[in-house]
């Protein structure tokens, strides 16, 4: 029979696992979540619920889920969408359950970025080789009948199949861990977490995300302003403005481009239209999402699993043809909760928000600033819930940041 230290150890090393693997395939994280589950049931004993409210919305959630499922008008979807969300439940009972301490919780966070720095080797040297073999930075997609470049976007993540905007909060969030606890670095491991921040920034630059790149300076801006309640180091200082400079000016360059034409859309206009840009084809998105929500029952919403049906039948009645052909999701979290749950759903995801936003500046806690704002910015561009890649990182990484205030 295993002793109880050494379940509290290979506990704490499935957790390690969970964390490590999110970057990567999802089989991969998804066997590290079931020997994390494993471990966690043997310590189920220690499950107890906090009595803190921002600890309870994914809880919240994941409820109001599994009610919705009793006026869903696709029941068999949405019972596949309330099986992708058990992560809520799952980190919500048992990462509290780990006995760990606040410095094994920092190794569990590092193990995250050693996770990204991994894979964003993989991503460049594929994206190498294959600029190397085909003498062409650039590929052609059929698809969007567009030339992609090997080193930006969507392309340059298509190895592993994640989302850029995914593996671009990933990198940011790996940033701010090496950000924490900085000063009590020794200058060696400083010199290394600083080249590898530089790594980050470049691929963040690569990844050409304009909400990806918004929450990464409002991270850095706030980082700032707690250096100015420590002996400041112009040194360091001048590091960290030169790694703010970048994203700062691809925000200003991405920002200028926002010009009146580039709101202007015909909802009819084809796939293969000249005139759809990544702003204006998500405005088209959310008008028909707003459509949804106004001939739906406003308080609760449509359900779980009927969205995405409510969604392509306006599609088909606004004749839009691009969204029609890829039926598009809202691409907005905020809209999504809205169309889904109704305004019981959006207002709990409001509350969420707000209160960790608060709890986060009034306990100057970087980590879980960073972690809130980001799920704030880059719900207004994407369904960061929608999938896997999003709910197990924000789900896991949200638990072991609270996990630090029941061990102080």
């Amino acid at each position: 029979m295993l002793s109880k230290s050494l379940i509290d150890k290979l506990h704490y090393f499935s957790f390690g696992l969970v964390i490590f693997t999110i970057p990567f395939p999802m089989l991969l994280n998804n066997i590290a979540i079931f020997i994390f589950i494993f471990f966690s049931l043997l310590n189920i004993r220690r499950v107890t619920l906090n009595q803190n409210f921002i600890n309870y919305f994914f809880f919240i959630l994941f409820l109001l889920s599994v009610f919705s499922l009793t006026y869903t008008c696709n029941l068999e979807s949405g019972l596949k969408m309330i099986e992708k969300t058990l992560s809520f439940i799952i980190f919500f009972l048992f990462v509290p359950t780990l006995n760990i301490s606040n410095e094994q919780i920092n190794k569990i966070l590092n193990l995250f970025v050693y996770g990204c720095l991994i894979v964003l080797f993989f991503f460049l040297a594929t994206a190498s080789y294959n600029f190397w073999s085909t003498g062409s930075l650039y590929i052609f997609n059929p698809e969007n009948l567009v030339n992609e470049n090997y080193f930006f976007y969507h392309r340059f993540t298509k190895p592993f199949d994640i989302h850029a905007v995914y593996f671009g909060m990933y990198l940011v969030f790996s940033s701010c861990i090496l950000l924490y606890n900085f000063k009590d670095q020794r200058k060696k491991i400083k010199i290394i977490r600083g080249l590898i921040l530089i790594l980050f920034a470049v691929g963040i630059y690569l990844l050409q995300s304009f909400a990806v790149l918004s929450v990464y300076f409002i991270v850095l801006l706030f980082f700032l302003t707690t250096l100015s309640r420590r002996k400041i180091n112009f040194k360091k200082l001048g590091v960290l403005l030169i790694i703010i400079l970048m994203p700062a000016t691809i925000f200003y360059q991405k920002a200028k481009v926002f010009d009146g034409e580039v709101f202007n859309y015909s909802i009819e206009e084809d796939v293969h239209s000249r005139n759809w840009n990544s702003l204006n084809i998500r405005l088209a998105k959310w008008e028909c999402a707003l459509e949804v929500f106004k001939e739906n029952n406003i308080l609760i919403g449509s359900g779980v699993g009927c969205t995405q049906d409510k969604l392509d039948e306006m599609y088909q009645k606004k004749n839009f043809t691009i969204g029609i052909n890829k039926r598009f999701n809202t691409h907005n979290q905020y809209l999504h909760y809205l169309v889904t749950l109704g305004i019981l759903g959006v207002l709990a995801y409001l509350i969420f928000l707000i209160a960790g936003l608060y709890k986060s500046l009034t306990t100057n806690d970087f980590l879980l600033f960073a972690i809130i704002a980001m799920i704030t910015i880059c719900s207004v561009t994407e369904n960061i819930f929608g999938l896997n890649k999003g709910i197990v990182f924000f789900t896991s990484i949200y638990y072991l940041i609270l996990l630090r205030y029941e061990k102080e």
